[in-house]
């Protein structure tokens, strides 16, 4: 991970050519220090994927210039564009997510996970029709 200022944001902006992370923090901020083994752990992951930190005590332009409301704050970014944000502390599984769909429609179109569409529930189903045959049974052979 490295470290981005408001001085370095256009070189950087301009020299990544697909999909980098920003992730605003504070040091005095309990919920970014739960992210550090988070970060680290998404670092690791993603060995091409360039991960920058904005200390927003330090540099406060940049962190108005994302528009930043609080910390922590993840920033998916792809050419000079957002893609995707999380504020808050923010599982690992969400921000792989997004890597991982990066190029998904629905996720460039609305911003939003995809939701799995919820299948019928087979047993349910199974266990209404059982007791209706048993009260038709019962009803018609009593």
């Amino acid at each position: 991970m490295k470290e981005l200022t408001m001085e370095k944001f256009e070189e950087v902006a301009r020299s990544e050519k697909g999909l980098f992370v920003i992730q605003f923090y504070s040091d005095t901020c309990m919920p970014c220090k739960t992210m550090e083994p988070v970060m680290q752990a998404l670092d690791e992951k993603n060995p091409s994927l360039n991960i920058y930190q904005v200390n927003t005590m330090s540099d406060p332009q940049l962190a108005q210039h994302f528009g930043v409301m609080g910390v922590p704050n993840i920033v998916f970014c792809e050419n000079r564009e957002i893609l995707y944000r999380f504020t808050g502390v923010t599982p690992l599984v969400d921000m792989q997510y997004v890597i991982e769909n990066k190029d998904d429609s629905h996720l460039r179109a609305t911003g939003e996970f995809k939701i799995a569409e919820k299948k019928p529930d087979l047993i349910f189903g199974g266990v209404i029709a059982i007791l209706v045959l048993i009260f038709l049974f019962l009803f018609f052979f009593n």
